[in-house]
């Protein structure tokens, strides 16, 4: 194995599912050359496994919580019992909306009027209204629905010393990592479970829970359309998504 590369799906490897033809081919040509590919989300495992299977070695899901490749886990930090809790009685108090992430399904709570919202950008049958931690199985992470910037600041404020809240542009939602276990701690994780030097790793990210992946990596790289914080952290600025931001990103470093 020579390098591991990492990519966040939505604004960096796929809008939506999708993977624009130059990357795709970037990275068939990337793996052929005996690298690995790692996507790094903070969507769940059912989801990846259904959209993104065929281009990616590796997973590393739900904002760090948990990684695999093929059938071996190398990586699983659900959220305790306690932590449900407290984050449910916090978002409660703000009146919006969340869902928490599992394996194979998602539990929502708060608003009627988010669950729907919050659903829809889901695989079909993933979100289902529950709020009782005790029939939750194995929760990584989760998602909140606000009504308004005003709202998700408030609900930013609740949480603010245990969670980070990630928006997804204009839509009214965001994934939230909860603080202490990141994409950041995965990728180190996870090269040191397949023996790779840090030095080889590689990490594309365009959102605020990409910062931590780029920071951790060898070499950390933002997509032309990231927002400010990551552009400034990266060690190189490739072009958009849309404008071979992969292809370009990986030549730079004579990857491909």
């Amino acid at each position: 194995m020579n390098n591991l590369v990492f990519f966040d799906i939505d604004g960096t490897l796929a809008i939506k599912t999708d993977v624009p033809e130059s990357a795709q081919e970037a990275l068939k040509v990337l793996r052929a050359a005996g690298n690995k590919v790692f996507i790094c989300t903070g969507r769940n495992p059912a989801y990846v496994k259904k959209f993104f299977s065929e281009y990616a070695d590796g997973f590393i899901c739900s904002n760090g919580r948990m990684a695999f490749m093929g059938d071996e886990v190398l990586y699983d930090h659900p959220l305790s019992r306690e932590q449900i809790i407290d984050i449910e009685e916090r978002l409660e108090k703000t009146g919006g909306g969340y869902l928490f992430n599992g394996e194979h399904h998602g539990y929502y709570g708060g608003e009627e009027e988010g669950y729907e919202v919050i659903a829809s950008v889901q695989q079909d049958g993933y979100a289902i209204k529950e709020t009782d931690p005790d029939k939750m199985d194995h929760v990584y992470a989760l998602d909140v629905w606000f009504r308004s910037v005003e709202h998700r600041l408030q609900m930013e404020e609740a949480v603010k010393d245990i969670c980070l809240l990630n928006p997804h542009g204009p839509h009214p939602t965001a994934d939230v990592t909860v603080l202490g276990v990141d994409k950041g701690t995965a990728l180190v994780h996870v090269a040191e479970k397949l023996g790779v030097p840090i030095e080889n790793t590689y990490a594309f990210g365009d959102g605020i829970n990409d910062l931590c992946m780029l920071e951790a990596a060898g070499h950390g790289i933002a997509m032309g359309n990231a927002v400010d914080p990551v552009k400034e952290k990266a060690e190189f600025v490739t072009t958009p998504i849309l404008e071979d931001g992969v292809k370009n990103g990986l030549k730079q470093y004579n990857l491909i």
